[in-house]
């Protein structure tokens, strides 16, 4: 509910506008009112309402002066002046330079009514991209300029927090890191995430009308495996404030980064606790041996030996966190040993972009397989002939399955490269990575369709562009061009 601070010297006209807000504008609640902008200055600082609705003409502030002043310690708030016929010149100029929306005196019901309408439009949108703007804050662990915003755009006092992420961890290296998620305007939660891959689920409290937070995050869990090849979640099932979502945040994201095991869709609590150790004797006797078979330049025996590892991690469903510091740690003794093929940086690089991508172990093995045999010459590199035509067939066929859940390995498979590969072309040729270049064409497509069908049902357009879950492609749309579905089906209109 929005809040407004009504301004009038006169009690019958401040009675007046207070009570056609109270019988015709439910969505608003009168925070207080004054009888002269000096006293209703203090009371905005004090409330901290949404809209002002003031008199011109008054003692010791008069309206003009009052919403000067309040445009410069709080120029997110809506002012808006009630002004008699005589008056109007007067306010014109505060009319013109934007400050503020006006309503002729005597006030209509109807018509301010009306006004309060657009407003709340206007506010909702504030709202949305303050609350976005709050949560990456937080989430990155950095601190709120203005504390006194948790309240006023997080009213519920109490939340619950879950996140979920599908396949590996977002990517560490790449300087483009996917697209940013938040919810949609319309949801009683909040989602942010880091890229399209992640939902970090702010939950009200008072929402939970029946069962508990864990329940409720076991149904989002489920409908976060229909989107991806497997899903890590942490559930926070303890209410806080959101004063401690920096630390909350914190702590599902460690959890996250030491729980995600490639291919294993699965879902833990924050509070369980870590295993002690992963590394058991098998895999370091292993380990010890690839390092031998590197150090003494036998390659011949590497790719074999590397299996038998990848088989170790499966079985014993190692985190990606542990694997991955392993596979670097190898490809380190690689460089010691064998011709530089690349520097250490481009094989992180690469490296990061295998785990973002992979959807399982046996994906993981043929990529650090094609990653190795760069590295050594006689092992049997692939071999790809006209990477330009190739590249061109590949960017074909994501347009003609543009409507098709398809993934990188699915392409991989197609063509026959690896994933290594793929994504490299995709650096070289477009300077961006595969999920960010299909990303970008679905909603390409559907501004297409929304342009051409605008009476298109938000559901089908969705399915048309792969999305099978049409919130999760508002949220992709909205981050990608700013405004939602609707909004941009509206804007259409409006240009015809």
């Amino acid at each position: 509910m929005f809040r407004i601070l009504v301004v009038d010297d006169e009690p019958t006209g401040l009675n007046h506008v207070c009570m056609i807000l109270q019988k015709k504008c439910p969505q608003y609640e009168i925070a207080a009112v004054a009888e002269n902008g000096e006293q209703a200055l203090e009371l905005i600082r004090e409330k901290r309402p949404d809209i002002l609705i003031t008199d011109i003409k008054m003692p010791v502030m008069d309206g003009i002066q009052l919403i000067s002043e309040v445009k410069k310690e709080f120029p997110e708030i809506l002012s808006v002046i009630v002004s008699g016929y005589s008056d109007f010149e007067y306010a014109k100029d505060a009319i013109r330079s934007g400050v503020c929306d006006y309503i002729l005196k005597p006030v209509v019901p109807s018509d301010m009514q009306r006004l309060m309408e657009q407003l709340e439009m206007r506010l909702e949108s504030h709202y949305y991209l303050k609350r976005n703007e709050i949560l990456r804050t937080l989430c990155n662990s950095q601190e709120l300029e203005d504390k006194g915003s948790l309240k006023k755009y997080f009213p519920a006092g109490h939340y619950y927090a879950a996140l979920f992420r599908q396949n590996g961890l977002p990517r560490r290296f790449s300087k483009s890191n996917g697209v940013e998620i938040f919810s949609t305007e319309d949801e009683q939660f909040y989602i942010y995430g880091r890229d399209e891959k992640e939902s970090l689920y702010l939950y009200p409290a008072k929402l939970l009308i029946h069962g508990d937070f864990v329940q409720t995050a076991e149904r989002i869990f489920s409908k976060e495996q229909e989107k991806g090849a497997y899903v890590t979640g942490v559930i926070c099932g303890k209410a806080f404030t959101l004063e401690r979502l920096p630390e909350i945040a914190g702590k599902l994201y460690r959890k996250l980064d030491e729980s995600i095991v490639i291919g294993e869709s699965h879902l833990v609590n924050i509070a369980d606790r870590k295993a002690e150790s992963e590394h058991n004797e098998k895999e370091q006797k292993q380990l010890e041996h690839i390092e031998y078979l590197i150090r003494y330049k036998e390659s011949s025996k590497l790719l074999k030996e590397i299996h038998r590892l990848f088989l170790i991690w499966g079985e014993k469903k190692n985190s990606q966190m542990h694997v991955e510091a392993e596979i670097k740690y190898l490809f380190r003794m690689l460089q010691n040993t064998y011709a530089k093929t690349q520097e250490l940086s481009e094989i992180d690089f690469m490296i990061d972009d295998v785990f973002y991508n992979v959807s399982d172990m046996s994906e993981l093995e043929e990529s650090i397989k094609e990653l190795i045999r760069q590295h050594i010459p006689e092992s049997g590199a692939e071999n790809i002939g006209n990477k330009e035509q190739l590249f061109s067939s590949i960017l074909s066929y994501l347009n003609a399955h543009i409507s098709d859940a398809v993934s990188l390995g699915d392409v991989c498979r197609e063509f026959g490269v690896s994933q290594t590969s793929l994504s490299r072309m995709f650096r070289t040729y477009r300077n961006t990575s595969f999920s960010n270049y299909l990303t970008n064409i679905r909603i390409e497509k559907a501004k297409e369709i929304m342009r051409n069908a605008p009476d298109s049902y938000v559901r089908d357009i969705a399915e048309r562009c792969g999305y099978g879950d049409q919130f999760y492609f508002s949220r992709i749309f909205r981050s990608v061009t700013g405004v939602c579905p609707k909004e941009y089906i509206e804007q259409l209109g409006v240009k015809k």
